[in-house]
């Protein structure tokens, strides 16, 4: 019975005018999110979005959506790793990287700052593609060493960390 009834609250929720224009605002934020991205050179798994959520493609770069999704969260960006059409990798590794606007759509954050957040999240791609080349998972060895050396000095990078400054100044501007 509690399902129904949280069904029930959520529905009627959904049926307000604010909640409507919220949910545009969420859909407006990840087009907007995926429009920079594209034009930042980042292969979208759709070509754009009529959603809250995105996948980056990142198979022609050979990169790994577990390092990148890693380093985006050691930045103070969460996405998560995730399969891609096609995709030659392991679920656990995975060839893309999903993203999501609800919330920080819930926090009031508008065009302008997905804006911020994809310059971010070019950086963090770029910064990442010496630790995140394929070939660095082809034996349990190299896997080993990645994940004792590789993954500290990545974690510690000046660039990084200055990343993870910027996101949270920018996040206390817009507090939960």
């Amino acid at each position: 019975m509690n399902n129904i009834a949280a069904m029930a609250i959520s529905f009627k929720e959904a049926d307000t005018a604010a909640f409507k224009k919220y949910i545009r605002q969420v859909v407006d934020n990840n087009q907007v999110l995926a429009k920079e991205l594209m034009a930042k050179g980042l292969k979208l798994v759709t070509s754009g979005t009529d959603n809250h959520l995105l996948v980056i493609d990142l198979q022609d770069k050979k990169m790994m959506g577990r390092v990148v999704a890693q380093a985006l969260e050691w930045a103070g960006i969460v996405a998560n790793k995730n399969t891609v059409p096609g995709d030659p990798l392991p679920p656990f590794f995975g060839s893309g990287v999903r993203m999501g606007t609800p919330a920080i759509t819930t926090r009031g954050m508008k065009p302008k700052e997905m804006k911020k957040i994809t310059a971010w999240v070019a950086q963090v791609v770029e910064l990442v593609k010496p630790y995140s080349g394929t070939e660095v998972f082809e034996s349990k060895q190299a896997r080993t060493e990645y994940n004792r050396s590789e993954q500290a000095r990545l974690k510690d990078s000046p660039q990084l960390k200055k990343i993870a400054k910027e996101v949270k100044s920018l996040c206390q501007k817009f507090p939960i």
